[in-house]
């Protein structure tokens, strides 16, 4: 219900009724005004408390870095976060990091930094132990002391510490009074909350539909619905609704703007890129060991016909290793980070594009330089050409070719809910753009209704511009070039096709980046 009032986590639910802030009529916007504290705690673990903070102000707070700076230390100092500012935030039983009720009290901290008026608070002391849960409830108190409104789903420890408190049931107040009202009330109309019992969870138990029992349960609560409105309680409720002292909506949170929220966000990607070594040491190691053993595989080819053939093998096995390990390597992110931005974007943080740009920002120095790396480790080992502008040609490709894995394993990644699922696609679609290299058979034999599907293959464009570029000059005098037209012609490749390639793998990067963008959108827009 918490979630319902405060337009948030609604996916699958059928919903009628209006939402009224001081009287008047409001509909999703309520995420504007409101801030909403979920049990649920998603944070990027790599960022220390200060870090993860200053960057929520930039994202909620239409002001200098000053401002945001003062205001962050407020937040730290009301919610007691001195002694964690500087530890990292971590992931439970994963990441050592901060406590359980420090990341609470660091969820209340993120939706204080644009000082909304309500705060929607979904179960504050959930899976807390009785010391994290009471310092929660004097935090809450303190809150409410302050003037703000806060809307939660009450527990034992805070339900008597609360002025009033509402309990509604199939659409329908059912009470609205003090707790100690509460209490006498239920009592009343014939369900006395019995001693050493929790009153919050007998209410809500009496309130509940019953799956096995639904036609009792529902005469159950709408007698209690029928009592509540006859009541004096009732009448007294009704008098103070309507003696509202203002009917102004509070101000809206107001965005900081397109490149704000993408500077902010790149921020914080580029951090957690940087702060997850295992992943850019694993990546920079395996791509210097591939480079070495293909380069000690091919060691120092010869211009004989055996020695064409195995040059020609490496490149491909360089286009295949930026292509395998790219793909599937970046995939696993999103599974991960998808509540967290699908929430902060329905909080309305942010637009999805300036997520995405971040994103793909972040990863980009990581995802070329290992790649370019591999082929200069490999170049002259293999004895490949080596001009500056036949290396420098072969690096672009390399960046090109590793460009298209990444951008379609992003694709994949915002397409499907699940990493297994992306994967299973993966394997089958990677195949078959190897396939289409030209290495395992001239392309120009393959049927008509399947020979059109070479140029949707990077591995088809990187595999000639490696070849063509290799062979287009010879560092040896007696190299004829009637050996370049054999070459390549048994890949049906061209030896004037070089930009095509270039242009062709640009493409393939364009389209993928704005297909994974537009999965993305339609995913978060549905995740509501």
């Amino acid at each position: 219900m918490v979630a319902l009032m405060g337009a948030r986590n609604m996916k699958g639910l059928e919903k009628n009724g209006t939402v009224k802030v001081n009287g008047t009529k409001i509909g999703k916007e309520i995420s504007l005004i409101s801030g909403f504290a979920q049990q649920q705690e998603i944070f990027i673990p790599t960022l220390t408390v200060d870090e993860y903070l200053m960057i929520q102000a930039r994202l909620r707070m239409k002001a200098n870095k000053h401002t945001r700076r003062e205001r962050v230390d407020e937040i730290i100092e009301m919610l007691r976060l001195q002694n964690c500012r500087d530890l990292k935030i971590g992931t439970p039983g994963l990441v050592k990091g901060i406590s359980g009720g420090e990341a609470r009290r660091l969820t209340f901290a993120c939706e204080l930094l644009s000082n909304p008026s309500l705060l929607f608070a979904d179960e504050p002391t959930s899976g807390l132990d009785s010391f994290m849960a009471a310092s929660v409830v004097q935090i809450l108190k303190n809150l409410a002391n302050s003037g703000r409104t806060l809307i939660h789903q009450p527990t034992a420890e805070l339900f008597f510490q609360f002025d009033k408190i509402i309990f509604l049931s199939m659409g329908k107040t059912a009470f609205m009074g003090t707790p100690h009202e509460s209490v006498k009330f239920f009592a009343d109309c014939g369900h006395p909350i019995p001693k050493l019992f929790n009153p919050p969870e007998w209410i809500q138990s009496k309130l509940s539909v019953i799956p096995n029992n639904e036609t009792k349960s529902r005469e159950t609560i709408g007698k209690i619905i029928e009592f509540y409105e006859k009541s004096i309680i009732h009448q007294k409720s009704i008098v103070e609704i309507r003696v509202i002292a203002t009917t102004e909506l509070p101000p809206y949170i107001e965005n900081p703007g397109f490149f704000a929220e993408t500077g902010a966000l790149l921020k914080r990607a580029c951090l957690d890129v940087i702060r997850s070594p295992a992943q850019m040491r694993m990546k920079l190691i395996q791509k210097v060991v591939m480079g070495l053993f293909i380069g000690s595989l091919y060691w120092q080819q010869p211009l004989d016909p055996r020695g064409v053939r195995n040059t020609n093998s490496a490149l491909y096995f360089l286009i295949a290793e930026l292509t395998f390990s790219t793909m599937f390597g970046i995939m696993t992110f999103m599974e991960h980070e998808l509540p967290l931005i699908a929430r902060e974007y329905h909080d309305g943080l942010f637009y999805v594009i300036s997520y995405y740009i971040s994103r793909f920002l972040s990863y980009l120095p990581l995802f070329t330089i290992d790649g370019a790396l591999m082929i200069v480790i490999s170049y002259w080992m293999i004895g490949l050409n080596s001009t500056w502008q036949q290396v420098a040609k072969s690096i672009l490709i390399s960046v090109l070719v590793e460009q298209s894995a990444t951008s379609c394993g992003l694709f994949l990644a915002c397409l499907f809910e699940t990493t297994s699922l992306a994967i299973a696609f993966a394997v089958p679609a990677s195949g078959l753009f190897a396939l289409l290299s030209g290495l395992y058979g001239n392309t120009n034999n393959f049927p008509v209704y399947i020979r059109w599907m070479q140029w949707t293959s990077w591995c088809r464009y990187g595999f000639e511009g490696l070849v063509v570029n290799q062979w287009s000059q010879v560092d040896n005098p007696k190299w004829d070039p009637f050996y370049r037209e054999l070459i390549l012609k048994q890949f049906s490749f061209n030896k004037d096709n070089y930009q095509l390639d270039v242009i062709g793998l640009c493409s393939i990067v364009i389209f993928f980046y704005l297909a994974g963008y537009i999965a993305l959108f339609i995913r978060i827009r549905l995740s509501r």
